[in-house]
């Protein structure tokens, strides 16, 4: 299988701000909103004071927005590696072009570090999470693609992101081709129970649940020590 370059995803990213929301919405069955918000009252269930919380790999801020829906008073600020999701992002706050790999903060900078539909894609998954326990004082807290254990429903997922997503983000005037990546990153990424060996290396787990036939997980965790 063919790496994808860090030049290649940057320009997918770039060229996606137009139909991300619509596409990602349709893909996920209207899913997404909902899941953002478990993750974000998942987080408040566990750490109720939170406020200064840093949203990595923001996209156009569709995690954010619920934030400040959700933590009225909170202050947050995005993160994406793509320049052209922050210029269209949905949400007025501060914005900084960077990657989850070297994040350009300070150590214990955040009450809580967060991202949605995006750790998947890191080079390194083991190296995002440290960064990102890294910048936090306490609080990490993440949801995003995941690879069930189980065979045959690998084999269901892999089929649906190769054949019948490309197709459903063409239905909404996105490029088959980009979505299409979707499905090489998928196949490179450990399953399920792998990453949650990955983040309790790193991590105390409050909760790590899995979603749609474990394509998809969502954890919140706190820092060790």
């Amino acid at each position: 299988m063919s790496k994808v370059s860090n030049e290649e995803l940057q320009r997918i990213y770039d060229d996606l701000p137009r139909f991300y929301d619509r596409g990602n919405a349709l893909i996920s069955f209207f899913k997404d909103v909902e899941w953002r918000g478990s993750l974000v009252k998942n987080v408040l269930n566990y750490f109720p004071d939170v406020k200064k919380i840093l949203d990595v790999a923001s996209g156009k801020g569709e995690l954010t927005y619920l934030i400040k829906e959700i933590i009225k008073g909170s202050d947050v600020i995005i993160l994406d590696y793509a320049i052209h999701m922050l210029l269209n992002s949905y949400v007025k706050t501060d914005k900084i072009q960077g990657s989850f790999c070297d994040l350009p903060f300070k150590d214990n900078s955040f009450d809580c570090v967060l991202s949605s539909f995006a750790l998947h894609a890191a080079n390194s998954i083991n190296n995002a999470i440290k960064e990102m326990s890294r910048v936090s004082k306490n609080c990490v807290g993440v949801i995003a693609m995941g690879k069930s254990d189980n065979p045959i429903q690998r084999k269901y997922i892999s089929f649906y992101l190769d054949y019948i997503q490309p197709y459903l983000a063409f239905l909404v005037g996105a490029k088959p081709k980009d979505y299409k990546f979707i499905y090489y990153i998928y196949e490179k990424i450990p399953t399920n129970s792998q990453l949650k060996s990955i983040i309790e290396n790193v991590l105390d787990l409050k909760i790590f649940e899995e979603k749609a036939f474990g394509a998809v997980y969502l954890f919140v965790g706190s820092k060790k020590g």
